[in-house]
This record gives C-alpha cells, sequence and structure tokens, in this order.
C-alpha cells in the first residue's frame, strides 16, 4: 500500500487505466502520451477487451510489452514491464472476453485501487492527453477528488460538455448560466465521462467500481451522480484531452438535434436510461415523467432511423434496447435482432 506523505500531491501515487478495443494505433499514441506526462505516472494499467485484431502484436512491435499473451485464454493474462524512459510499469491485461467498456474500468480501477494507488486517471484508446494534462488536474486536487478533464478535436473544436444530469428524469441538460466559462478555470459538475477522470481512491472506497450491467454507455454518468455525493467534481476548463474519434452526425428532428449512432451505441444508450433510473430512484429524486421523457426520445430516434437511415435492424435495435430495460433484461451483454 502507498502511504501519503507531508509535501502535498507529487508524492501521492498516480496510475492511469486505460481500455482498449481494436484500435491498436491511436491506443499506442495514447499510451506514449501517458509515458511521457511531466508529472510521471507511477503506472499504467492497459486492459485489452479480448481484441479481435493486432493489439498484442502492435504492442509488442513498440516495445510496451516483451512477449504476446497466449493465443486462448480462459482468465485475464496479465504482462508486465518497466517504461525504459519513463520509469512507468505498464501492466498489459489481456481479457479472455470482452466485457464492454464497463466491464474494462471495473477491471482495471479494481486492480489499480487493490494495489493502493492515490489516484486513478481513466480513458479510453482513442484520446491522447496533453503532456501537461495529469500535471494540470493534480493542481486541482485541493478543490474535489473527482477531476473532469475537458476534451477537443484535433481540428480545436471543443466537445460540448458544459450540461449537467436532470436528477428528476436522468436527461443531459445544457447549463443556462455559462459565466463561469468565461471567467473561470473550472466549473462543479454532477456527472463525469470516463475520458480523463482522476478520481480519487477515497471516492473509490465510497462507491465502489463501475456498474458492469451497463455493458457501455451511460455507466461514467452513473457513476458521477453517486461520486456527487462524496465530493466536488471538478470540470477544468482548459482542454487536456484530445480525442480523435468523432461521433456521427447530428440530425434535426422536430426541431431537436437527434446523434446519429452505431447500432450497439444505440441499443445501449436507450437500455441504460433504465438503470439510470434506479439510481435516481434511490437518491429519491426520480419523477415518472422520466418514462415520458424517454418515450419521446425514442420515437423521434425511430422516426429519424425510418427517414435518414432506412435501417429496419437498426429500429429493431432501438425497440429491443427500450424492452429490454423496460424488462430489466440486463444479463445479455450484446444486443441482439
Amino acid at each position: 500500500m502507498h502511504e501519503f506523505s507531508s509535501d502535498g500531491t507529487a508524492s501521492l501515487s498516480v496510475c492511469a487505466v486505460v481500455v482498449t478495443y481494436n484500435r491498436e494505433v491511436l491506443l499506442c499514441e495514447c499510451l506514449s502520451a501517458l509515458m511521457r506526462q511531466t508529472r510521471k505516472l507511477d503506472a499504467v494499467w492497459l486492459i485489452d477487451n479480448s481484441s479481435s485484431g493486432d493489439t498484442s502484436a502492435e504492442l509488442l512491435k513498440q516495445g510496451f510489452i516483451d512477449t504476446l499473451p497466449p493465443a486462448a485464454l480462459s482468465a485475464p493474462h496479465e504482462i508486465i514491464k518497466k517504461h525504459e524512459e519513463s520509469g512507468t510499469i505498464l501492466h498489459y491485461i489481456r481479457m479472455n472476453t470482452n466485457t464492454g467498456g464497463t466491464g474494462g474500468y471495473y477491471e482495471g480501477m479494481q486492480r489499480a485501487y487493490e494495489s493502493g494507488f492515490h489516484w486513478i486517471w481513466t480513458m479510453d484508446d482513442d484520446v491522447e492527453p496533453k503532456l501537461h494534462a495529469l500535471e494540470t488536474l493534480l493542481s486541482y486536487s485541493n478543490l474535489g477528488e473527482c477531476i473532469q478533464a475537458s476534451r477537443v478535436y484535433p481540428d480545436g473544436q471543443v466537445f460540448e460538455d458544459n450540461k449537467y444530469i436532470d436528477l428528476a428524469t436522468g436527461r443531459q441538460k445544457f447549463l443556462k448560466d455559462a459565466v463561469f466559462a468565461k471567467y473561470q478555470t473550472f466549473s462543479s459538475k454532477n456527472f463525469v465521462s470516463f475520458e480523463g477522470l482522476l478520481i480519487s481512491r477515497n471516492i473509490i472506497k465510497e462507491i465502489g467500481y463501475p456498474d458492469r450491467r451497463f455493458y457501455c454507455w451511460c455507466d461514467d454518468f452513473a457513476y458521477g451522480l453517486m461520486a456527487s455525493l462524496y465530493t466536488n467534481i471538478i470540470m477544468v476548463k482548459e482542454g487536456l484531452i484530445i480525442k480523435k474519434l468523432k461521433p456521427g452526425g447530428n440530425t434535426i428532428i422536430f426541431g431537436r438535434k437527434s446523434l446519429r449512432l452505431r447500432d450497439n451505441e444505440l441499443y445501449y444508450m436507450v437500455r441504460n436510461q433504465f438503470i439510470i433510473f434506479e439510481y435516481l430512484k434511490r437518491l429519491g429524486t426520480f419523477s415518472r415523467l422520466a418514462y415520458l421523457s424517454l418515450t419521446a426520445t425514442v420515437i423521434r430516434i425511430a422516426i429519424g432511423t425510418i427517414v435518414y437511415e432506412r435501417s429496419p435492424g437498426k429500429l429493431l435495435l432501438l425497440l429491443r434496447g427500450f424492452m429490454d430495460g423496460l424488462l430489466k433484461r440486463y444479463n445479455n451483454t450484446k444486443p441482439s435482432t
């Protein structure tokens, strides 16, 4: 177990948890940036969700590991290597099955927490932290124990994150008064994103690990809601995380933006709202209007799917997500048509 000392945040141990699936080129760019942070990382836990591509081979080629994992696995397999230049220890965990992004974060955060790290920095494989990102985030650690990095796309466009979670319906809503964006370097939130979240072990001790029922999508929102009960969630205004992949384009349906999502994302976005409802009920803030709001959203997306994408399969997944959530069918990790 790492121990606190009296000389401030520089003495505290920090590790990163990166979850990857079939993005070996982007992953190596992310890892390279992590190894070159101005505030050195003590370790990186890389959770490979049983990638079907060349992830292990690319990691070997780039020198991040010295050996390949076995081709067939019945349990997660770990390979450890110390990065020569930074001294950061890389723990490469090759999973024997794809547990989704949520399962990957669960695995990595659990390993990091049980290893005694004071701070855990989470991110996906398609983001790249700027070299001073960790140092900057830690400078806000006196304000809260969940510190969120703002994200920007490679073209400089800012990822829209000036929102909050409505505790009655679970919907994301934009802040009406955004004065802080002009005059302050940070704001407060009631949700988080696992893309660039720095979280204290004290919070993990209180709320545990991500809820694996989500599989992917909305898991970080729920985690942020629970974390907000114990700490200030700080959103740093500076764009410290470069988000390499943009989501699909928006279409305007009934005067509102509707994001064009991939099939699985569409399924989980709808299904997982019902898990969010469970969290809101636990908090005592849930309103039954949430069901009407979600139904209206599903209808709007369904119309967009019919008119713009003309995809019967996608429409079926949308409806399947709604019914699986309504009936609490969360045991199936992958949607089926």
